[in-house]
């Protein structure tokens, strides 16, 4: 919370700019590598993740 400075804006702005470049960027390899899919299935899962890490589920999923 706060104020930001000009810099400080400045700085979030250009940021948003190079991450939307670097996210294309990124799309088109994982199409070119037909790797699309696996990434659409990895960012669905981000949701569970973190509702485990705020449930503090503690045991590693994987480890079986």
């Amino acid at each position: 919370g706060g104020k930001l400075s000009e810099a400080q804006i400045k700085y979030c702005a250009n940021d948003v700019i190079y991450l939307h470049r670097i996210n294309d960027e990124l799309t088109k390899i994982l199409t070119r590598e037909n790797r699309i899919g696996l990434y659409n299935d990895c960012i669905k899962f981000l949701k569970t993740r973190v509702e485990l890490d705020l449930a503090q589920f503690k045991d590693d999923i994987w480890s079986h």
